[in-house]
């Protein structure tokens, strides 16, 4: 069975499409295989054309961890199953990763179209992790950025995550969980989650606990009175009665508020107590649930609401001045519902240090050549006013504001549009971090290991975001500009390709 589990988690690392494997043994043909290859992780658009949430690096460092880690007699059993090519085999087999990987840190607004992760490494070590990276980082930037969004939409209200049966797997469902509290939210269901991430989990109970009980309201009753008196002996600090199995305001309520009361929870008790509605007018029955738990005494008691919300049902809910103090959201943020695939991309920049470059009809699919990084310029009032994605080896523009001095950036696509950055009226943060050097783990990815420290760093960042930038719909155009001179490598090089197409002309 031990030998199983390594397998298993060694199956992660090449959990990749074949064609990475084919031109990796061209590679190996041609002699080329340790040519020191630059690639890009980065993405190209959000659900509302606004940022994303960084989520999954840890997960991605863990890959070398795994991949370094594991014997040569393991890997040999995967990939003599798998892979024809014995002169393959035997490379993948001896393979360690020792490259570099450079990333932002989880809980970073990113862009499109600057580097989330770049590896720089060997051709094939760089070559062979593309699908594993990216799925890892589609699944968990997804939810993280849907996540930003309900929270956003909730605030100043909490958010509860508990997806975890409508996720797509088991793993989804855990790393999920934790790119959701990355993303905001303030508690979550995940058993596995508070295992591996060390965020306690929460939970309410189900319809189905209360219909074991039997059917009506002295079942109910029953039932609540059991669930009050046996999470009290256990010590639990929160106790939320489901109100809506029978019917929410003639039976659930009354039942709750009588519970509570027969079991001496009023506004004393010291931990949290409350309702959950989980169907129904939500708006409706949560004001008269209130106005029952008010005059009842109960004015601390929390309602809890649930059933299929997202960001706008949420919106609608606070607009409607509905009575609530956490909202519960499960499959919206589980499977980031309506925009369930992210996109992110992964290509290659560099080639034995020589910038290349990917052209197409679609400007949008233009890459960015060249090894590069990524900083965040904050105006005078320490918000976010312009990222500049630069060489990350000599830049002009690189070496002009880290020094402080006046400086300009333009538009990519427009000259004309400009901002001018004067000396002492700007700070600058590097946003690109080192977590792997020639195969070795840094300081920073132990920094990893805290979800809430990430949840934390997110949430500062968002304060540093104008209210223009984070609202949800149409949010403003945050500008993410090319260096001077990577602006000017990228159309040298698009340049050189157009010359040869007008010479077959």
């Amino acid at each position: 069975m031990a030998e199983e589990r390594t397998l298993t988690e060694f199956a992660r690392v090449i959990n990749s499409d074949r064609y990475q494997y084919t031109e990796s043994d061209i590679f190996i043909m041609e002699n080329t295989e340790e040519r020191e290859a630059v690639f890009d992780m980065y993405f190209r658009s959000t659900e509302d054309n606004g940022f994303a949430v960084v989520s999954g690096i840890r997960e991605v460092v863990k890959l070398i961890e795994i991949l370094n880690n594991t014997s040569e007699e393991e890997k040999r059993e995967y990939f003599s199953k798998i892979i024809s090519e014995k002169h393959l085999v035997e490379y993948l087999v001896k393979m360690k990763f020792t490259g570099d990987i450079y990333a932002m840190r989880e809980g970073e607004l990113a862009y499109a179209n600057e580097p989330v992760i770049t590896i720089k490494a060997p051709l094939v070590q760089a070559k062979i992790l593309e699908t594993p990276l990216l799925n890892i980082m589609n699944l968990q930037m997804a939810i993280a950025t849907k996540a930003s969004r309900v929270t956003r939409a909730a605030a100043p209200i909490g958010v509860s995550a508990f997806g975890s049966r409508r996720a797509h797997g088991f793993d989804s469902a855990v790393s999920g969980t934790k790119a959701a509290i990355i993303g905001g939210c303030s508690s979550h269901s995940n058993l596995v989650a508070e295992y591996k991430y060390g965020v306690p989990s929460v939970g309410t109970m189900a319809h189905s606990y209360i219909q074991t009980f039997g059917v009506g309201r002295e079942a109910e009753k029953k039932a609540f009175d059991a669930f009050i008196k046996y999470r009290r002996e256990r010590k639990a600090n929160t106790l939320i009665l489901l109100i809506d199995t029978y019917n929410t305001l003639k039976i659930g309520i009354k039942n709750a508020i009588r519970a509570f009361k027969d079991n001496g929870i009023d506004d004393n008790y010291e931990g949290i107590y409350g309702i959950r509605i989980d169907s129904g007018d939500l708006a409706y029955l949560s004001k008269k649930c209130r106005e029952e738990l008010d005059n009842a005494g109960l004015k601390r008691a929390k309602i809890f609401l649930t059933n299929a919300l997202n960001e706008d049902l949420i919106k609608s809910l606070k607009q409607q001045n509905a009575c609530v103090d956490i909202f519960g959201v499960g499959d919206a943020i589980a499977v980031s519902k309506s925009y369930p695939c992210f996109g992110g991309v992964y290509k290659i920049v560099e080639i034995d240090k020589e910038p290349v470059i990917k052209l197409s009809e679609d400007a949008i699919k233009i890459s960015n050549p060249g090894f590069k990084e990524v900083y965040r310029i904050y105006d005078h009032k320490g918000l976010a006013y312009v990222d500049i994605v630069t060489l990350a080896r000599e830049d002009s523009d690189k070496d002009r504001f880290l020094s402080g001095k006046t400086f300009t950036t333009r538009a990519e696509l427009d000259e004309y549009k400009c901002s001018i950055l004067k000396e002492g009226e700007y700070t600058c943060k590097k946003l690109t971090r080192t977590y792997v050097k020639a195969g070795k783990t840094t300081e920073e990815y132990d920094k990893l290991v805290d979800v809430l420290n990430s949840q934390k760093y997110y949430l500062e960042g968002l304060e540093k975001l104008s209210e223009e930038r984070k609202r949800l719909e149409f949010p403003h155009r945050y500008k993410v500009n090319l260096s001077s001179d990577l602006r000017k490598l990228k159309y040298s090089l698009i340049d050189k390709i157009s010359e040869e197409l007008n010479d077959e002309k």
